[in-house]
């Protein structure tokens, strides 16, 4: 390769590289996911959740996500509906908040008669 072409190919490449640093770091997208609470794993702050379709992002999927609120940790159940914020390429919920709660069913209670 002669000095011409090693010198194009350098300014080529510090030219890209000097775009991409002004144009700065690419946006997250946030995405605002609702869905059923399948499980809960308290030591490892993570929720097993049913959730429903994200437009433009993921079809309904049962994921386990971290979450980082230790007091909603303490209140959430299986059942329950949570809606938070999930960012793309991110396994964390983020501002979670309980939207339902679901009671367990009613058992019938035999009386004999």
């Amino acid at each position: 390769m002669n000095h011409v072409s090693s010198f194009v190919l350098a300014w080529a490449a510090l030219t890209a590289a000097s775009h991409r640093a002004l144009a700065g770091p690419v946006p997250r997208l946030a995405h605002t996911l609702y869905g059923t609470v399948v499980g809960v794993d308290a030591t490892s702050r993570s929720l097993t959740v049913r959730a429903r379709r994200l437009e433009a992002w993921m079809s309904a999927i049962v994921t386990i996500y971290r979450v980082d609120n230790e007091k909603l940790m303490r209140e959430v159940k299986a059942g329950y509906q949570i809606m938070g914020k999930v960012f793309d390429g991110e396994t964390a919920l983020r501002d979670v908040k309980i939207v339902a709660v679901t009671m367990p069913p009613v058992t019938q209670v035999s009386r004999g008669w």
